[in-house]
């Protein structure tokens, strides 16, 4: 199966907050993608898995800490398959914080804390939200 392009400067945004060890970078988008626009703050990957981590880690039940350790392992996973067999260091993920879908339907604006998506399913993007 051929891979559809993905968008090279995008990537390489997001490959560059990827790399912030810290997790202090971020940067506004708003992505056209099927269904609407979706807007946020990208951050990377880890931060990313450290926001679900600590959301996962509020729920109730006695399960809550093990279903709480599940990011970090997902990352753990997805590091050792991309070094063993991924020959493209480019992102093909991005993950958002504070996102808003906007569906272009009255009363159809939904908020999400974290939003992860496929880089391939976008069509367009910019590096600015809406006001």
């Amino acid at each position: 199966m051929v891979e559809p392009l993905l968008d090279l400067e995008l990537r390489m945004l997001i490959n560059l907050v990827n790399k912030d060890e810290e997790n202090r970078s971020h940067f506004g988008v708003s992505l056209n993608i099927p269904g609407g626009v979706i807007y946020g703050q990208v951050i990377s990957r880890s931060a990313y898995a450290l926001e679900w981590e600590a959301a996962l880690s509020g729920l109730p039940g006695a399960g809550a800490e093990s279903l709480a350790s599940l990011p970090r392992l997902i990352n753990q996973v997805l590091d050792e398959q991309l070094a063993e067999y991924d020959t493209d260091p480019l992102p093909r993920w991005v993950h958002l914080r504070d996102a808003t879908f906007l569906t272009g339907a009255p009363n159809q604006t939904m908020h999400y804390g974290l939003w992860r998506g496929r880089l391939a399913d976008i069509v367009g993007w910019s590096l600015s939200i809406p006001s």
